[in-house]
Parts: C-alpha cells; structure tokens; sequence
C-alpha cells in the first residue's frame, strides 16, 4: 500500500530547512467560551513515515531526517513575528516525537524559546506517544496539548487509509495523554475515503463523539480535498468522493448540536471556498463558518437565489448516531 500510495504522488515543493514554511496567526474558542490569540508555526523537516491515502502533507517536507540545529533556528525566526500570544502550535507535517522529524538533542534548546506560551500543540502519530512525549511535556513551561488525526471512527474505512493505527490504537494514546495531564487535539474527517456518501455525514457526527469521550477537549473536522493523487486515483474507482460545501455545513451544523459537554468543536476553514460551486453566496457562507468557530453556536444559513444554497432541499439528514463510550474510561476536565 506504501508502495502505491508513493508512485501516484507528484514531485515535492522543497523548503529551507532553516526557516519555517509559514506562520499563521487565528483566534480559538476555548470551552470556556473565552477567545484567546494563538499562532500556528509549520515548521519544515522530515516526511512522515506513514502514507496514509488522504495526506497531502509530504508535499513541503525535507528528504532524510531533519538537521540538527534546524528546527530551533526555524522557530526563533517565527517567534520574531508572532509577538505575545497565549497559544502557539508547532506543526512539522510528521510526528513531533519521532526523532526522524524532531531529533532529541534539540528539545532543550525549543523548550527554551517556548516559555512563556501557556500551552504548547504539537501533533503526533499514536506509536509515538510515549516517554518522549511526556518527559517533553513534564519539561515544558506551560501545558503540552497533543493533536492526533482519529480521522474516522469507522473501523472498516480506518483500516484502509493505510494509517497503520485502530481505534484501540488512538484509544490508548488518548488515555496515556490523560494519565500524564496532557491535553488532546483530534482531526476528524469529513469526507472520509471508503464511506459510502449517504453516511458521510454520521460517521463524521460519531467520530466527533468518539474524539470527545475520548477526552478531546479541541475537536477539528476538516474537509477531505483531493490533490494527492491516492484520492483521484480512489475516486475513479467509485471509493471516494470530493466533499462539497453544503455537506461541510450540514456536518457543522450537527456537531455543534450534539452533547459535548466541554470539548469544542470547530470546522476547519482552510481553502474552504474551493469546495463551493457557486461564486455569489461562497465568501458570506464561509464567513458564517468562520463566525460559528468562535461562538460555538449554530447560525441561519445564508440564502443565495443563484444557486439555491440556505434551502432545505436535497440534504442527507440520518438520525442522530451515538457511538458507544469507550470502556474503562472515566471523562476528566479538559486540559485546556
């Protein structure tokens, strides 16, 4: 699967692996309802080792394992222009506690330039949450928050985005973050590879339950968008289909209506407006969106007479599912 997932990909974009490849600055709800100032750094080095169907993020990764020294001197130079933040999340496009991607000898030097952030988001593949990760967060000023793609909870279409990872997988990391005080971040997809498309948007509400019982206290759906190649290649044999834009706003919708107690859920916005077919009403319904990711609160829809969009016509709407809580887990306070 590797092997085929690697022969339909096209060339890299190849960064420097002495700057980062951009810094984004946002505003996050917090369950608390509070707005707080974050700032996202992706930061370039070594290509994650697993080939999952839908990433596309090998595309800006360096060949080999980062160099030594890289990752702080990209930092330092994103830290000149983030200013004073509350937030600040590191995504290296990999696996922060793999030491292909984040060679050890580094933290320390990282861990200097990160004090002061009152908490700290990395992401990660669950084999590799482990010692590494809480010995970083025990050594980190503030709190380390731990992003993981469940992507699905679908145990049928999970095992064949060649993710190498169950929900046991994903079951177990979450609990090893919650014994250790770390908080948990969860990439849930929307438009998931292998799912029929009259349940897309169930799996997604369910998958959004399961992050949640798993203790996530920030839960990310993101939209599937096709440019990898795998994905053409799965939609030419009927295993996958571009997600539009009326599903990301029913599946929205509905995840801000289910029961989450203290988990935020937020859609994520990027390149959003691509999924739309429609150019008249596309910039206001993406607006809403965006004004629903900080008050956390379903909003009317926005009408367009162009193309129809704001009308109850031909939407899915399945029952509302409810996946099972995990065993033997008891639901603590959000670490954020």
């Amino acid at each position: 699967m590797d092997r085929w997932v690697r022969s339909l990909r096209r060339s890299k974009v190849s960064p420097s692996a002495d700057r980062p490849i951009g810094v984004v600055h946002e505003r996050e709800r917090r369950s608390s309802g509070d707005i707080v100032d974050a700032a996202t750094v992706f930061l370039a080095g070594a290509e994650c080792p697993f080939s999952c169907v839908f990433c596309d993020l090998w595309q800006q990764t360096l060949s080999g394992h980062t160099p030594l020294g890289s990752l702080p001197r990209q930092l330092r130079e994103a830290l000149r222009e983030i200013g004073q933040r509350s937030l600040i999340k590191l995504y290296n496009a990999s696996n922060f506690f793999d030491p292909a991607a984040v060679p050890p000898a580094d933290q320390t030097s990282m861990l200097r330039l990160l004090q002061g952030f009152a908490q700290v988001t990395v992401e990660c593949h669950p084999r590799f949450i482990d010692d590494g990760c809480f010995a970083f967060g025990d050594r980190l000023d503030g709190a380390l928050e731990v992003g993981i793609g469940l992507e699905t909870a679908h145990p049928a279409a999970l095992a064949r985005l060649n993710k190498k990872m169950t929900l046991a997988d994903f079951d177990a990391a979450a609990s090893a973050l919650r014994a250790h005080e770390i908080g948990l971040r969860v990439f849930v997809l929307l438009g998931c590879p292998f799912i029929a498309d009259d349940e897309q948007l169930a799996w997604t509400l369910r998958s959004v339950e399961h992050a949640a019982a798993c203790g996530a206290s920030m839960i990310s759906i993101i939209p599937v968008r096709g440019g990898n190649g795998a994905l053409e290649s799965l939609a030419a044999e009927g295993a996958w289909r571009s997600v539009t834009l009326d599903l990301a706003e029913d599946a929205f919708d509905r995840a801000l209506r289910l029961n989450l107690d203290d988990a935020v859920v937020q859609l994520d916005l990027w390149d959003l407006g691509r999924l739309a077919v429609c150019s008249h009403c596309v910039e206001a319904r993406v607006n809403r969106l965006g004004a629903m990711n900080l008050t956390g609160l379903p909003a009317s829809r926005v009408a367009c007479v162009s193309c129809n969009a704001g009308t109850a016509r031909d939407r899915p709407r399945p029952p509302e599912a409810r996946s099972p809580k995990p065993e033997t887990r008891s639901r603590p306070k959000p670490h954020q």
